[in-house]
């Protein structure tokens, strides 16, 4: 199970395993997590720039 850093809702795995820099979006708030780690997998929040 992978969560959102944001928010805790799971996000899901549409791949079997995805790749390192692919980018998740979190279904509940929106959030941008890059992928830094496939096993396990890790997720990292994408900063907005400001």
């Amino acid at each position: 199970m992978t969560s959102c850093k944001e928010c805790d809702c799971e996000i899901p795995i549409e791949e079997e395993m995805p790749d390192i820099g692919e980018v998740l979006v979190c279904p509940a708030c929106g959030a941008e997590h890059e992928v830094i780690s496939t096993d396990p997998i890790k997720l990292e929040v994408i900063e907005e720039e400001k």
